[in-house]
């Protein structure tokens, strides 16, 4: 059976980041953080998988009203190369309850660059 999830081409284009200093960065800059850590992560997922997009038009259709769903569900299909859960479980908790996605794909982003990744 074919696969058509995601798959790390690129360990290297991940970088550990401290969950911890995200949380007090989003808090100190009241959520404005959040903003910047999306864009870093539609860039590393873009180098580092074998999604192919660009990363500016990407980032700036979340600003997009409708089409920041399809860019979350694009997201949620991407993220799925770093994270142990399916992309349509990433994409209902992005829409329900978005911190849960931020430290899924954070810790599974951090385990690719430290290669701990299974």
């Amino acid at each position: 059976m074919a696969t058509d999830t995601r798959q790390v081409t690129d360990p290297a284009a991940f970088r550990h980041r401290s969950l911890a200093k995200q949380v007090l960065f989003a808090v100190l800059t009241l959520g404005l953080y959040t903003i910047y850590w999306y864009y870093i992560t539609f860039d590393q997922l873009n180098r580092g998988t074998d999604a192919e997009y660009n990363t500016v038009l990407r980032f700036l259709g979340l600003f997009v009203p409708v089409l920041n769903i399809v860019i979350l569900w694009w997201f949620s299909q991407d993220a799925e190369a770093v994270v142990d859960q399916d992309g349509v479980l990433v994409f209902l908790a992005e829409l329900v309850f978005p911190p849960v996605v931020w430290y899924l794909v954070q810790s599974g982003i951090n385990d690719v660059a430290t290669g701990d990744a299974a």
